[in-house]
């Protein structure tokens, strides 16, 4: 095997590697967030869990960025296999093309989405016990902040991949 065909395994081998700890952690944000909202909302005699209830949505848009994070790597590298002068053999060059004007729309706001309903979701539980708390708004002030940020981090990512299949057409 040459060192362009080894280069290009490992290229295969790392796509399928980050499309699996994508996977993981969109897992785990379900598992994280959906426990977090649930086990925040109850209240079993004299405990009270809201509490979490404010920590919930932050990792949800952590999850956000980090999952974010992993499809770049995914499309990066595929963008990298679907150039014109790739040595990857034409099949997979078309493969990365059709992909690419393929692409599920849904992965791109289903994330998000999840996020902000669980921030909806926080800020109506705790809406009557701390609406009248500056920490309260504050902590909403940083939630959405992190919605903008999760966003632009998004956004900045899609350009960059967007001059990648520029650059290759």
């Amino acid at each position: 095997m040459t060192k362009t065909e080894d280069f290009i395994n490992n290229l295969r081998t790392e796509i399928q590697n980050t499309q699996i700890q994508r996977a993981k952690l969109v897992s785990q944000k379900f598992t994280f967030v959906i426990g977090l909202l649930g086990i925040g909302s109850l209240s079993i005699g004299n405990v009270h869990t809201q509490f979490l209830l404010f920590i919930t949505p932050i990792i949800a848009f952590t999850f956000d960025l980090y999952i974010t994070g992993f499809d770049f790597g995914v499309r990066r590298v595929g963008g990298f296999l679907g150039r014109k002068s790739s040595e990857a053999c034409d099949e997979e060059k078309n493969w990365e093309r059709f992909v690419r004007k393929n692409r599920d729309t849904f992965v791109k706001i289903g994330g998000p989405l999840l996020s902000i309903l669980v921030l909806v979701a926080s800020i109506i539980v705790l809406w009557s016990d701390y609406n009248n708390v500056w920490y309260f708004w504050l902590w909403m002030a940083v939630d959405f902040l992190m919605l903008i940020w999760v966003w632009y981090y998004s956004y900045r990512l899609n350009k960059i991949i967007e001059n990648i299949r520029e650059e290759n057409e």
